[in-house]
């Protein structure tokens, strides 16, 4: 279920503070699609300037998890095969659709999780061509861009990217704020638009006990999100 926001006065965050937000996706799994409303809920209820990204990510242990969370034989190759391929495919499919606008992109990612998990639609390359004309993408250019190695270097950077924060699952969110860029905020599970807004408040504070105990990674009490260093260069910058 999603958490409505309702902040207390008191408790609002400064304006002047710019967020990064680093979401690490399955593009076909529901608990993902579900994290993607939470945030951009989160983004519509604070006065500050996000900058939000949505990073596809897999790997042989998180597809293992995905299977194991629907019941699926991860011992069965025939089967590991078919996911992997499936995530990948949508994976490349989103990079193709984000070079038509970011906004589109997102679009793209958040209806074909709503036909996966809404709809109860099978995932295949009919219902990618349906989504292309409902979104109103530029056939040809997606098509091309999809096998391009431009969309594939994009689709191993974000690997790449994972691999730096240390992200072992999906979803993953990370984030940065212009108050201390040198600590991002990992939340590896219980992400929700309130925990998001919890985290954002606490971060500072939390980031300023790791750096006086030189003690990283520090977890909260609520064991939700721990604080991290940044050793790798901001994404961004």
């Amino acid at each position: 279920m999603c958490d409505i926001l309702q902040f207390p006065q008191e408790n609002c965050l400064s304006s002047d503070r710019i967020f990064d937000l680093y979401l690490f996706v399955n593009p076909i799994s529901e608990n993902c699609y579900r994290c993607e409303k939470e945030v951009l809920e989160f983004i519509d209820q604070i006065p500050n300037k996000v900058h939000y990204h949505f990073i596809t990510f897999h790997n042989f242990k998180t597809v293992t998890h995905f299977m194991k969370k629907y019941h699926l034989d991860y011992k069965n190759c025939e089967l590991r095969n078919e996911i992997y391929r499936s995530i990948y495919d949508a994976s490349l499919s989103y990079k193709a659709a984000c070079l038509q606008g970011k906004r589109l992109g997102n679009q793209f990612l958040i209806t074909l999780q709503r036909y996966l998990h809404v709809e109860k639609v099978p995932y295949s390359q009919e219902l990618i061509d349906s989504l292309i004309d409902e979104i109103g993408l530029d056939r040809e250019m997606f098509l091309e861009d999809k096998e391009s190695d431009l969309v594939r270097l994009d689709y191993e950077k974000d690997q790449k990217i994972a691999l730096e924060m240390n992200i072992q699952h999906n979803p993953s969110l990370v984030v940065f704020d212009t108050s201390n860029q040198h600590f991002g905020m990992l939340i590896d599970n219980c992400i929700s638009a309130t925990k998001l807004h919890t985290v954002c408040m606490e971060q500072s504070e939390i980031e300023e006990t790791c750096c006086s105990s030189k003690q990283t990674p520090c977890t909260n009490a609520n064991n939700c999100c721990s604080a991290i260093p940044m050793t790798v260069n901001h994404p961004m910058n």
